[in-house]
């Protein structure tokens, strides 16, 4: 949740996506941050920082209709959290 909203300053100086390509849809992300916040909700915690949808308009239409590489994102989600580490391997 978190790194979707420490993203958009980059979005709003039109910064290239290229090297987050498989790591995040573009198509989806207010969607996303949405559905995280729900959860947040359901598991206690407070949502108070809307997400206004981006502007990709300048991004090349491969970038924005990137989707997610599934296997990527869990190797690294375990680099970064030993607890999902453990849940995922487990």
């Amino acid at each position: 949740h978190s790194e979707l909203h420490k993203f958009i300053p980059s979005f709003k100086k039109k910064v290239s996506v290229a090297g987050r390509i498989g790591h995040i849809e573009l198509s989806k992300y207010k969607e996303r941050h949405d559905a995280l916040a729900v959860e947040m909700l359901q598991r206690g915690y407070q949502h108070k920082s809307p997400l206004e949808a981006p502007d990709f308009s300048y991004l090349p239409k491969e970038h924005y209709e990137a989707k997610v590489d599934k296997k990527e994102s869990l190797k690294e989600l375990c680099k970064r959290c030993s607890d999902c580490r453990n849940n995922i391997l487990s």
